[in-house]
């Protein structure tokens, strides 16, 4: 009888540690899926924006991509000569920004348009939108917090900042953030614009 008692004792403690060690991981399984969810933008898109903010730090008429073929295209408005004038220093540019990044080993490419192709919305974000770029990013330096910004389909405007995880100083340094980008908006975007505004932490977290 006692055999028999003590075998069940530890058959009970043998299920009562696996179902601690699955609860484990399936708890493990869920944090990761929740931080991907939470995630709006991805590594490559950050090293896009990154690099594209370093760009307009010295040229304006720039945007940057990525193809199928794990191409970086560098897309560039203005003539020819000024177009070959300015490659090499913006080849260096981008392989200073993504020496750590996941798009390090992509090829560079270059891609001219004339400046009546910022009328053509398919081929090019257009003058108005770069600007106002220039403007959001001059705007958020002003924050130490700030670290990139994406504009995507002229709709959202994402702001990956070093904000660590979401309390209440948190919260209301990103709705500065915020009321500082809206204010930028409505001075220089057009009348019928209107943007979500995504304020990120460091752990790229929505937290305004």
């Amino acid at each position: 009888m006692g055999k028999r008692f003590g075998l069940v004792i530890g058959l009970l403690v043998v299920i009562i540690s696996m179902l601690v060690l699955f609860d484990r991981f399936a708890g493990e399984k869920r944090s990761e899926a929740n931080k991907e969810a939470q995630s709006l933008i991805t590594n490559e898109e950050l090293s896009l924006a990154r690099l594209k903010d370093k760009l307009l730090e010295k040229y304006v008429g720039i945007d940057v991509k990525t193809t199928e073929e794990k191409e970086l295209v560098i897309q560039v408005v203005g003539g020819e000569d000024y177009f070959q004038s300015i490659k090499k220093d913006m080849e260096s540019i981008a392989k200073n920004a993504l020496k750590t990044s996941p798009l390090k080993d992509y090829p560079i490419v270059f891609e001219r348009w004339e400046f009546t192709s910022l009328l053509d919305n398919n081929k090019i974000m257009g003058d108005d939108m770069n600007l106002l770029m220039e403007d959001l990013i001059a705007g958020l330096e002003a924050f130490d917090v700030y670290e990139y910004l994406v504009i995507e389909n002229r709709t959202t405007i994402t702001i990956q900042t070093t904000i660590k995880g979401a309390t209440h100083e948190a919260l209301e340094l990103a709705l500065r953030m915020e009321e500082a980008i809206k204010k930028i908006v409505q001075a220089k975007a057009s009348q019928n614009a209107s943007y979500v505004i995504n304020i990120l932490n460091a752990q790229r977290e929505k937290i305004n």
